[in-house]
């Protein structure tokens, strides 16, 4: 914007009576231009302060500037739809800026195409504008980025206004765009990643955009397919080299961007030099709103503001983390939740933690620890997309104190010298009372000493008997929560539970207890954080009340508690010689992309061998050959016993069926002490199964598809239709889409007719046991986005299920 037009709005709001239609006025004057009104306000802010007109130079100097040849007003544009510059026709006019205009324009020759044309405005070609213009013209033309706008043409009018031309970006901004299409933080954040890497290539060709925001990211669709398109470097700056040979007079303090997306060196108005780490700044403010809906500092409480209060509060103070501030919104947390195609509580479990650390790293104010570039950026992006360790990290303890100290320096530095005083007076009294003291005093003392150490002792002994006590007051509340359980008392179970946890909150057996509980009420979010206490707190996991465990934490989405699982069951596998290790690696091959590195064709080579003992005739390819070179299973035989009954599985109270005593010395799958089930038997149509998953994980999908359809075959085995879904996954995979659509249709099926049944009666197991429906949930989820592109919403019965559940444990 030019000298003279910040002079006629100046001028022009003087004249306002009141502070009421002088800001009307600037609404209507700047528009859009935030640079253009900090400075007008900053010029009236001087003005209308008590002082000696010599005291206010800038103010003085603009009042007193010769006229130009130009009018204050600029005149309207002269161009109109149709008219020709160059060999661009003018279709229609879309956009304006403070010295621009922008027009959709058919080009005629050589080639015929829609482009976008911007030309300085009629009245405001003085030299500082054409100089800006031409930078940026100068900026957009050294890129060369799929993601970065393309220049196509330049030039100058008749009337010597220079234009140019660009690729026409017909889009909206990224934030719009990714809310009206739903799309989720996984989504958003692959997006965000191509904006990182368009950034990223402006400033290896030496350009700081310097207003990234999202009305600046486009989005737009090629081949239905999202693309970014980074716009307008209006106000872009160069690095190490110039734009134009013409001179760009930037005002030494002046404050450029627009306040949301600023960085506070950009706010500080200081002289610092700007580098491309106030970039990553509003990278990060953008990622912020991407995830949360809004910016790190309320909208319209920098509107409200005053222009150093602005300031201040970009420069000093700390934004929430996105998920603090996703957890204040109240209801609004629906609706930002709804447009990201998530719950709220899943938007708030997901943004917590990597997420949160990344934003906060961009917004640092201290640029030293900021990312490094927009490379570095994105590949944290790509990091946490591939469940791989992030480099952002919370900021040290010694950090955290230099922090607080340079914000409190003043207090913090009368207080030491309050301290220096006292710590020098006491110093010098101990000194002098040492001399006093006499053999009665150290007599004394040792006299002290030694009450206190048999008062410690004695203490000890009494935590000790208490410690003992509450272990046995919380064994007995265990066995109470399963006694009422076992009745169907559900609110005195859950009041028995929490109170042993109570009791002796560092005791893994009440957490599992209660895992089992709530598994029996199919509340899966609980029982699974009450699995991950246990773990955590050491509970051994070679029984089988941990049975379907890893499938309930990748339903639950918990993936930390999956991945100490997984790296037990894989320890298990590998070092246990004694038996094979079924439900190990039933756990190992649920997940479809498990964050460890796995050896899926030993593991496969291995169930075929434990299935060769168990009197399975082995797998064989189409051409009549070995399935795969057979090598030495890892483990040795056990004896399988036949478990195909759902009602003999192990449920949430034990092992085995009501009336049944756990533990019986009789019946499959029991040690020959009558001990506890072998936590390896499965019978063989299990087997089958769990080896068909083991050759889908490796990628060997003919030797899936046969194994998975000879353990669903089976009518021995009341839980067959548990294939389905897996089934579906390898047919797709194999180019078999009719068979997989068919499968996933039976999947379908299944489980609605599954759920159904537990709507019957909640407490009890449906036909088959609550570790397989859960691994079943989560294979149909699996099967269903890879055939369909989307994942399946909710079951609506399961969600009455809870709720049912819910009720009879709070009556």
């Amino acid at each position: 914007m030019s000298s003279l037009n910040e002079r006629s709005i100046f001028l022009e709001a003087l004249d306002s009576s009141t502070l009421e239609q002088r800001n009307e006025y600037l609404d209507s004057a700047c528009g859009d231009d935030a640079a253009l009104r900090a400075s007008v306000e900053a010029l009236l802010a001087a003005h209308d302060r008590p002082s000696n007109p010599l005291d206010n130079p800038v103010a003085q100097g603009l009042c007193n500037m010769p006229t130009l040849t130009a009018v204050d007003s600029p005149p309207k544009s002269t161009e109109h739809v149709g008219m020709k510059i160059g060999s661009y026709r003018l279709m229609e006019q879309i956009g304006e800026g403070g010295f621009g205009l922008v027009f959709v324009a058919q080009q005629e020759h050589p080639v015929k195409r829609l482009v976008a044309l911007k030309i300085v405005k009629p009245g405001t070609g003085t030299k500082e504008v054409i100089a800006r213009f031409e930078a940026e013209r100068q900026a957009v033309a050294l890129m060369d980025h799929p993601n970065i706008a393309q220049v196509f043409d330049a030039g100058v009018t008749d009337d010597a206004r220079p234009y140019f031309v660009m690729e026409l970006v017909r889009g909206v901004p990224i934030t719009e765009f990714c809310d009206n299409h739903q799309m989720n933080v996984v989504e958003r954040l692959n997006l965000f990643a191509d904006v990182c890497s368009a950034v990223q290539h402006a400033h290896q060709k030496g350009v700081i955009h310097r207003d990234i925001k999202p009305s600046n990211v486009m989005v737009t669709l090629h081949d239905d397919k999202p693309v970014v398109k980074v716009i307008d470097f209006g106000v872009a700056k160069a690095i190490g080299q110039t734009l134009t040979d013409k001179t760009i007079y930037t005002r030494f303090f002046s404050m450029i961007g627009t306040p949301l997306y600023m960085s506070p060196e950009q706010a500080e108005m200081s002289g610092l030099d700007v580098d491309t780490r106030s970039d990553i700044y509003s990278l990060g403010v953008m990622l912020y709103e991407l995830l949360t809906g809004t910016t790190p500092f309320d909208r319209e409480r920098l509107d409200s503001a005053g222009y150093d209060e602005m300031r201040r509060i970009i420069r000093e103070e700390e934004p929430p983390k996105p998920s603090t501030r996703l957890t204040t919104m109240g209801e609004r947390l629906s609706t930002v939740s709804v447009s990201r195609h998530t719950e709220p509580t899943r938007l708030t479990t997901t943004v917590r933690g990597d997420l949160d650390w990344i934003v906060m790293k961009s917004l640092d104010k201290d640029r030293r620890r900021r990312y490094e570039s927009a490379a570095a950026m994105a590949g944290d992006i790509r990091h946490y997309l591939n469940e791989q360790p992030i480099n952002a990290r919370p900021p040290s303890r010694r950090y955290q104190i230099r922090k607080f100290a340079q914000r409190n320096r003043v207090p913090l530095i009368t207080a030491s010298l309050v301290a220096g005083t006292m710590i020098i007076g006491l110093v010098t009294s101990l000194w002098q009372m040492s001399a006093a003291i006499d053999e009665r005093d150290k007599k004394d003392q040792a006299l002290r000493a030694a009450v206190q150490a048999k008062n410690e002792a004695t203490e000890a002994r009494r935590e000790i008997e208490q410690f003992a006590e509450r272990l046995t007051s919380a064994n007995l509340l265990v066995a109470s929560g399963q006694a009422h359980a076992d009745a169907e008392q559900w609110p005195e179970a859950r009041q028995d539970y929490a109170a042993a946890i109570e009791m002796q909150p560092s005791y893994y057996l009440p957490w599992v207890q209660r895992a089992q509980f709530f598994t029996r009420l199919k509340l899966w979010d609980e029982a699974a954080a009450d699995y991950e206490h246990g773990l955590k707190l050491g509970a051994p996991t070679d029984s089988p009340q941990w049975w379907g465990v890893p499938a309930l934490f990748q339903l639950t989405g918990n993936k930390q508690a999956y991945d100490r699982m997984l790296a037990i069951d894989l320890d298990r596998i590998q070092n246990d010689n004694e038996t094979p290790q079924w439900w190990a690696l039933r756990g190992i091959v649920i997940a479809s992309e498990p964050t460890t590195a796995i050896t899926y064709d030993q593991f496969a080579a291995d169930a075929e061998a434990w299935l060769a003992q168990k009197g399975a005739p082995p797998a064989h390819r189409d051409d009549g050959g070995p399935s795969r070179d057979r090598r030495p299973p890892r483990n040795s035989p056990d004896d399988f016993g036949q478990f195909r009954d759902p009602r003999n599985a192990p449920d949430g109270r034990g092992f085995g069926p009501p009336g049944r005593r756990p533990f019986e010395n009789s019946g499959p799958g029991r040690d020959r002490f009558g001990g506890p089930p072998n936590r390896n038997f499965l019978p063989r149509e299990v087997c089958l199964y769990v080896t068909g998953l083991t050759h889908l994980r490796a990628n060997d999908f003919t030797l899936a598809i046969d194994r998975l359809r000879e353990a669903g075959d089976d009518p021995n085995w009341p839980g067959g239709d548990i294939v389905h879904a897996p089934l579906a996954i390898a047919l797709h995979r194999s180019g078999q889409a009719d068979e997989a659509r068919e499968a996933l249709l039976r999947a379908d099926e299944s489980l609605s007719r599954w759920i159904a049944e537990l709507r019957e009666q909640p407490t009890r197991s449906a036909s088959l046991p609550w570790f397989d429906l859960v691994e079943a949930i989560v294979l149909h989820r699996e099967a269903t986005i890879l055939l369909t592109g989307y994942a399946p919403a909710e079951h609506p019965e399961l969600r009455e299920l809870r709720q049912t559940s819910l009720d009879l444990i709070i009556q």
